[in-house]
């Protein structure tokens, strides 16, 4: 019942090509402390017992649980014994890079393949370790050093305070131009519209009055107080980055939170409300957020592609008037 725990070293120990030859394993990540383990895909199974925070076991198999009412009825099977809810187990996988060696004078945009990495201040003897980057958050990547024993790190932009990460170049993966251009191109802007449902917890796309993508979200929480609802009306995403480090203090009403690297996050209010991927729960289909619809990292590039305005493949930052509507209801 070990699971499949990776030791910190693991990363040392594995053949890094191995990866590349064919799909490599599905795994998930353990996103919260104390998360049971049942013996069947059931609350009211026995507990086997109690996994552990960024603990990594393989995903050998995927039900449906019998809580018909619940908004995310989806369990994992781990390591071919229990079975965890899927609301904190992040699908990842294991897929090492090889080092680029020259990243262009503006940057590029890159992504988390490991489970997760440890980012660290500096690359000097006595560099502090700053945040945990987890599997397919991005960042923007402004250059490559070798520390003194001869391994390849990246620098990345930390975009909040404006100074620079460091992590070993394996983890990340360089995003091809391809992969950032925009989807349906050819259909005005103004025949683009999404409308999600905050009691359904859905996301349609429409091109016209054709439904071309249909999505499971996560919405802000609501409290009594107000709290972190999502705001109903129509809006535009006129604001686009491909990365943010999000961030905001505790207050009266909740927690707040401290997360680097949030991938393809489309903004539609004026005081930064967006879609985005999430990489901190899997729980689509219940509301989760402060207020942002959270979709998961694959969703949200879809999203990020096809609405406007295009971002330039060497921009981290994108604004146009004519963004595509939303209309939340």
């Amino acid at each position: 019942m070990a699971g499949f725990l990776l030791p910190r070293n693991i990363f040392t120990r594995l053949d890094a090509t191995s990866t590349t030859r064919k799909v490599p394993q599905l795994l998930g990540r353990v996103q919260v402390n104390q998360y049971p383990l049942y013996q069947k895909p059931s609350t009211n199974s026995e507990v086997l017992s109690e996994l552990g925070k960024d603990q990594i076991y393989r995903i050998t198999g995927t039900t449906m649980g019998e809580d018909n009412l619940s908004p995310n009825r989806v369990w994992y099977q781990l390591d071919d014994a229990g079975y965890a809810h899927s609301r904190y187990i992040q699908p990842v996988r294991m897929v090492f890079n090889s080092p680029v060696l020259t990243i262009p004078e503006n940057g590029c945009l890159g992504e988390i393949t490991v489970p997760y990495v440890d980012a660290f201040s500096s690359l000097e003897t006595n560099r502090a370790l700053v945040y945990r980057f987890y599997y397919a958050s991005t960042f923007w990547a402004i250059g490559v050093s070798a520390d003194n024993q001869g391994v390849i790190w990246y620098q990345l932009l930390d975009d909040r305070n404006y100074a620079k990460f460091y992590i070993p170049a394996y983890s990340l993966r360089m995003v091809p131009k391809e992969e950032l251009t925009a989807l349906s191109p050819l259909v005005p802007y103004e025949d683009k519209k999404m409308v999600v449902n905050l009691d359904h917890q859905t996301l349609v796309a429409y091109e016209g009055e054709h439904i071309v993508k249909k999505l499971r979200i996560s919405s802000g929480i609501r409290m009594a107080e107000g709290g972190f609802a999502t705001p109903r009306g129509t809006y535009r995403t006129t604001r686009k980055r491909p990365c943010r480090h999000m961030y905001a203090p505790p207050s009266e009403i909740g927690t707040g939170f401290d997360l680097p690297g949030v991938p393809w996050v489309s903004y539609f209010t004026v005081d930064g409300v967006a879609l985005h991927g999430t990489y901190w729960h899997n729980d689509y289909g219940a509301p989760h957020s402060h207020g942002c619809i959270n979709l998961s990292p694959e969703a949200a590039k879809w999203v990020y592609r096809w609405t406007t305005p295009n971002v330039p493949h060497d921009q981290y930052y994108h604004a146009d008037d004519r963004g595509t509507r939303i209309t939340i209801e």
